[in-house]
């Protein structure tokens, strides 16, 4: 409400009540002319609601620590592993399949090789199998075995084998290695004596004699054994079986072969059990391993 007086001049109420906000009042310097420039003015501003910061889209920095930082490979790199892996394991069985015939094939290749050798070695040297025959037995420490009254509890026989040893290969020697030859005697499976085969060279179209010894100890016969010898006595005929086996190498022109278990088997008859027994038969056969012999 305003109230004018006399002088033509308006005051505000002292009350405000009518109004709201901030008043904020100003007043003029008097001029000539009052009604082109009012005593009074009101300015009302009004309170703006805050309102939230609009949301700011763009790129934002987030330092992790190393050891918390978890990473995930996406899907196709999980593919391409899988990928790379049956390639890599089709790599590696094609390569042991390479190496297996690759060896496979040196070894077909090694093994024809050796033959052809064999083969030219065989056509040039023509070997033949060297023949052997035990000429005498001597028989020692026998005797009365027979008379079970009158022999001894044990025996110690021994022998004495002259051998003949022929070679009939015109350009192979044959070098017999005595160290580590055996020669054994023995009666219907029963052994009797051990002993060695002398060492010696044996040159091409070569024929030696030696003698080879032999000895035994404590030997001890069953009663049916002893009956038997005595009764092949009788009929002057007492097999004996004799095993040889000696390290033989052969000398092919300049070259000498490695060394090669030989084996001969002699089954010798004598007469009687004496050191002046005769030989009534005698057969041996001879085996070398890898050696392919002609007779």
């Amino acid at each position: 409400m305003m109230h004018g007086n006399g002088h033509g001049r308006v005051h505000p109420l002292a009350s405000s009540s009518d109004f709201s906000g901030e008043m904020n009042q100003s007043v003029s310097a008097p001029s000539s002319d009052p009604s082109s420039s009012p005593l009074y003015s009101f300015h009302f501003e009004k309170p703006v609601p805050q309102q939230p910061p609009p949301a700011q889209t763009g790129t934002y920095v987030v330092q992790v620590p190393k050891d918390k930082v978890f990473r995930v490979p996406p899907p196709e790199n999980a593919r391409l592993f899988e990928h790379y892996t049956r390639r890599a394991k089709r790599r590696s069985r094609c390569s042991c399949v390479r190496v297996c015939t690759c060896l496979l094939a040196a070894t077909v290749a090694l093994a024809v090789l050796l033959a052809a050798a064999a083969g030219v070695v065989y056509l040039v040297f023509r070997p033949r199998r060297p023949s052997y025959t035990v000429r005498a037995l001597a028989v020692s420490g026998l005797a009365g075995v027979g008379n079970a009254s009158a022999a001894p509890a044990a025996f110690s026989p021994g022998f004495d084998a002259t051998v003949r040893a022929d070679n009939p290969n015109g350009k192979i020697g044959v070098h017999y290695e005595g160290g580590r030859s055996r020669v054994s005697v023995s009666y219907d499976g029963v052994p009797l004596a051990d002993g060695a085969w002398p060492a010696f060279y044996q040159g091409p179209r070569n024929v030696t004699v030696f003698v080879a010894k032999a000895k035994g100890s404590g030997i001890r016969f069953l009663q049916g054994v002893r009956g038997q010898m005595a009764a092949a006595e009788l009929l002057r005929s007492v097999p004996f079986d004799v095993d040889v086996e000696v390290p033989v190498r052969l000398q092919l022109g300049g070259v000498r072969t490695w060394a090669v278990p030989g084996r001969a088997r002699c089954t010798v008859a004598v007469d009687r059990l004496a050191a002046d027994a005769k030989v009534v038969s005698s057969s041996c056969d001879v085996k070398v391993r890898f050696l392919s012999w002609r007779n």
